[in-house]
């Protein structure tokens, strides 16, 4: 290659090397570029979402999901437990597998959801009775002195029960209730036992009739002449001011003997 050839080609060379120094990057403001990034994302509150809209819970097998009816859940038998669902989820029916659900108990209140199943929000059962809580063995359900349950021997635990329903006795077995804490108040019951609303201590059934006022079989003055009784609430017939008929018959017929009245037996009594 011809020397001037060289050179031309040495100083373009150089050219190239001083413009890639002097160029200078203009730095990028990655808050202005990208604002987006700065946003915070928006979190999707399950647990809140949860406590307002509630859930439905079943009762399953533990092994297969299969459901069952409440009653051994109530119970707490073996085998057998809680299984929740979410109200928009659809709900199976009685011997059929559960799904998509889960054995942990979410926040807020608790719907059932009857025997042929559906979908949460339309079916769902509220449960909001009163209940008599009665102090139990878990085992057998015999009922026991509250005080197990208030100091939380172990092996012991409230049951309730339907305020329509039936309080056993002190050593009976108690029934058709559950150790589920209801969403109502529960009342202790008497040792007692019978009917739920009779045995609650301090309920008071907000349908029932006021109790009507009874009569008094008090004995007491109406009518008297010159200071002196001659007719009570007892009287039922009088003559010139003088009763001569009580409740109980005649005192005696009319004269014009000189008669009185004889307080006798916490009862007046004309004597003549």
């Amino acid at each position: 290659m011809p020397p001037t050839a060289l050179r031309l080609v040495f100083l373009f060379t150089a050219a190239l090397l001083i413009a890639g120094c002097t160029t200078t990057t203009t730095p990028v403001d990655t808050e202005t570029a990208n604002p987006v990034a700065e946003q915070p994302v928006p979190q999707n509150s399950t647990e809140e979402d949860e406590e307002e809209t509630g859930y439905i819970e079943i009762c399953v097998k533990k092994k297969t999901r299969v459901r069952v009816n409440y009653r051994p859940c109530d119970d707490a038998e073996p085998g057998i437990a809680w299984y929740f669902f979410p109200l928009t989820a659809r709900i199976p029916a009685t011997g059929s597998k559960a799904k998509r659900g889960s054995f942990k108990e979410p926040r807020g209140s608790g719907y059932r959801a009857p025997a042929k199943g559906g979908l949460g929000s339309d079916v769902m059962l509220t449960d909001v009775d009163d209940r008599v809580k009665v102090c139990v063995r878990k085992a057998t359900r015999i009922r026991f002195a509250n005080i197990r349950c208030d100091d939380g021997e172990k092996g012991y635990g409230w049951y309730y029960i339907r305020i329509d329903g039936s309080v056993p006795a002190m050593a009976k077995k108690a029934d058709d209730g559950s150790f589920r804490e209801p969403y109502a108040e529960a009342y202790s019951a008497r040792r007692s036992g019978g009917d739920a609303a009779k045995a609650a201590i301090g309920y008071q059934d907000p349908d029932a009739p006021e109790p009507e006022e009874e009569e008094s079989d008090e004995e007491y003055c109406t009518t008297t002449i010159n200071n002196e009784c001659v007719a009570t609430n007892e009287c039922t017939e009088t003559v010139n001011g003088v009763c001569t008929k009580t409740e109980d018959g005649y005192l005696s017929t009319p004269s014009s003997k000189k008669c009185r009245n004889v307080w006798v037996r916490k009862r007046w009594t004309r004597r003549c």
